[in-house]
């Protein structure tokens, strides 16, 4: 099968008016330059979402959701990202060429469809031996003893795997290569001693995990009867990645539900059960923790995520852990909740027992992330004290740091100074003098003599509607957004893949892209990245792009101060890796160091 060619894709988003594309699924009105409507991906009274007419882009201040017409087309109408095109450039009286791919794009591409159909049809026969299998009275029971309705198992696609071996492996007959495809696939497994294949899941419940496309992509698997482990996932495969995929999410998109909130849980009943009781925003991780991917798409969608967890010390250290995913994804107008269910009790028999009703009043006492945070990381000092004051201010900075959202931050840092009886400027001062690093493993700071103070350079872009806290090389692609033609004046320093910085090789991506075509237009460059896998986030910054300008003065002073800040950051790491060797070049060194002297002075001198 060939591709679409990158060519081919901007023209057509060239060719496409996203106000007219947007207009006949969602009635637009006209404000100011742009147009605007409530939004189509949330629940909202007000409208906050908006088509720029200008830049060919949408953005939602609601919920996040942004992109140009090829993204509002995936996302409303539900449809891949080829589909998309084609209907766009059927709608442009454009026929779509094809080029043919590359023989390792084209063995992934048919591999991955070969092992999603030996998956669908695994999916057919787990729910065909449901409704008929001779041993699949105790599957019956089990899901009676949870008093699941066959409404819900429908829905949610729930089958059977019977005991024995080779059920699955015998329904397939697969000759050898379709055997390997289907361990692949992890649905067969093969001992490394014996070379035995037999099916993966035996005599269970089986939960099909489907991915935004409503396709099955892996599976989970209850034990019915004694035995070891009770619940069983799928293996990593090339099409399901525990990381990124929440089990009930297409389900819950598939309900239309409105809701602002969505409930993050621990397993594939919890799911069910509160679906059944009409709580249809729910997800549960597969076998992992919840990864910042995960809460950043469920953010998308929602402004509130609430976990689920159980009151003992288990449920403690894993909402800990949420936490601790959750603070980089936390933009202002954003929330995590933590709901610690009563002991004994999980969502699943909270709802059975108590009802919807019960559940909802129970999730009400939900704790905020600040409680949360701040009650934990108080536990070991006595606040009575001065020093166990200034501990807990120690030890709440990293986290503070970590928090996107400054509004947010602003008020976490305000309980904070309530609770160690501070001054918010002595809290700042204490905050941000304090190494930025991360909280799970942190790195040696490199050695002061060697790396002097750098020159700090704004770290925000503000508008009536947003404020947001943008790393180095997201303040650079938002000003090489509106300001291409920077490019081609301030070139990107050498060895910029040298640095460990945020959004580094996005920026890198992005300045090619600009320098080689400055005409594209925002939505054009959207879609380019698009077919390298790489818009989302850009997405989110061209909605800054758009609400956040400079003026010209101000945008060339910012390009040429933050491209050598980059520098400088290169030198001195240049330097910290010299200094490391067993034998340090002193020249070497010293040269380093003139360089270094060059650059501060270059920074602090007016253009």
């Amino acid at each position: 099968m060939a591709r679409i060619p990158e060519s081919f894709i901007q023209e057509v988003i060239q060719r496409t008016d996203i106000v007219e594309l947007i207009n006949s699924r969602v009635p637009l009105k006209k404000t100011g330059r742009n147009h605007s409507a409530c939004c189509p991906f949330h629940n909202e009274k007000t409208p906050s979402f908006t088509v720029n007419a200008d830049k060919q882009f949408f953005y939602c201040f609601g919920c996040n959701a942004s992109g140009n017409a090829v993204t509002f087309l995936m996302e409303y109408d539900g449809i891949a990202f080829p589909q998309a095109i084609e209907v766009l450039a059927q709608q442009a009286g454009m026929e779509v060429p094809k080029e043919e791919e590359s023989r390792e794009d084209k063995a992934r591409r048919q591999h991955s469809n070969t092992l999603l159909e030996l998956t669908q049809r695994a999916d057919l026969y787990y729910r065909q031996q449901l409704r008929g299998a001779a041993e699949r009275q105790a599957a019956v029971d089990y899901l009676k003893s949870r008093a699941i309705s066959g409404e819900i198992a429908a829905k949610f696609g729930l089958g059977f795997a019977p005991p024995g071996y080779d059920n699955l492996m015998s329904h397939l007959s697969l000759n050898s290569e379709g055997l390997a495809h289907a361990v692949s696939a992890g649905l067969l497994v093969k001992r490394d001693d014996s070379g035995r294949i037999y099916d993966k899941f035996r005599h269970r419940i089986i939960f099909p995990i489907r991915n935004s496309r409503g396709e099955t992509i892996a599976f989970g698997g209850r034990l019915l009867g004694e035995g070891k482990p009770k619940y069983l996932n799928s293996p990593e495969t090339p099409l399901f990645h525990k990381g990124r995929e929440l089990y009930g999410l297409w389900e819950w998109r598939q309900s239309r539900d409105n809701s602002d909130s969505v409930f993050v849980v621990e397993g594939y009943m919890d799911v069910i059960a509160l679906a059944q009781h009409q709580v249809p925003n729910v997800v549960a991780t597969l076998g992992t923790a919840t990864s910042e991917h995960h809460l950043r798409r469920l953010f998308q969608m929602v402004n509130r995520v609430v976990f689920c967890f159980d009151g003992d010390e288990a449920g403690r250290r894993a909402a800990w852990r949420a936490l601790e995913t959750a603070l980089p994804a936390l933009e202002d107008g954003k929330q995590a909740l933590f709901l610690f269910l009563p002991e004994g009790e999980d969502p699943d028999s909270l709802v059975r027992t108590q009802g919807r009703e019960g559940f909802l009043v129970e999730a009400e006492q939900a704790m905020p992330l600040s409680e949360f945070l701040l009650t934990h990381l108080s536990e070991p000092y006595n606040l009575d004290t001065v020093d166990g004051r200034a501990a807990l201010a120690r030890a709440a900075s990293p986290y503070l740091q970590q928090v996107r959202g400054d509004f947010y931050r602003h008020l976490l840092r305000r309980e904070l100074a309530q609770r160690t009886r501070l001054t918010e400027d002595e809290l700042e001062v204490l905050i941000y003098q304090a190494p930025q690093q991360s909280i799970s493993a942190q790195q040696p700071n490199p050695p002061q003599q060697l790396v002097p103070n750098r020159k700090k350079l704004p770290t925000r872009f503000t508008s009536s509607q947003r404020t947001q806290t943008l790393t180095l090389a997201e303040q650079l692609i938002v000003v090489l957004i509106n300001e291409p033609e920077r490019t081609q004046q301030f070139p990107l320093p050498e060895e910029l893949n040298k640095l460990d910085l945020p959004h580094i090789d996005l920026l890198s991506t992005v300045y090619q892209q600009l320098k080689a075509s400055p005409e594209l237009s925002p939505a054009a460059l959207l879609g380019r990245l698009m077919a390298q896998d790489k818009d989302q986030h850009l997405s989110q910054l061209l909605r800054t792009a758009h609400t956040a300008p400079m003026d010209k003065s101000t945008t060339e002073r910012f390009c040429r101060d933050a491209l050598l800040q980059l520098e400088i950051r290169i030198i001195e790491q240049h330097i910290i890796d010299e200094t490391n060797k067993p034998t340090p070049d002193t020249k070497h060194l010293l040269h380093l160091h003139k360089q270094l002297d060059e650059r501060r002075t270059q920074l602090g001198a007016p253009l």
